[in-house]
């Protein structure tokens, strides 16, 4: 499945980017960055979309109700999927099961 694949790379880059910092920001960013690359990646521009410039009806012009909605539910997934893996990085990191970089 892409979603675990997906987590594993969260995992990596996250472990690589805390490293023995305490600025709870910086986490908050990774996974922000992450949600906000997966749930724009995944929304399908419907095809009768005009492309230049993009115009796909109400309510905001570039983006139609289906946009929006898979926006949505996209970035629910999104933000459970990287969440669920920033908790259980915290929980080893507590643990002592995997260490932070220094």
């Amino acid at each position: 499945d892409m979603g675990s694949l997906e987590a594993a790379l969260f995992a990596v880059v996250y472990r690589y980017c805390i490293r023995k910092d305490t600025n709870p920001m910086l986490g908050e960013g990774v996974i922000g960055a992450f949600v906000l690359t997966r749930t724009l990646s995944r929304i399908q521009v419907p095809t009768y979309c005009t492309a230049a410039p993009l115009s796909c009806g109400d309510p905001l012009g570039y983006f139609d109700w289906s946009m929006i909605f898979q926006g949505v539910l996209n970035g629910a997934e999104s933000v459970a999927l990287f969440g669920g893996a920033f908790m259980a990085l915290e929980y080893c990191f507590e643990r002592g099961f995997i260490s932070k970089f220094p």
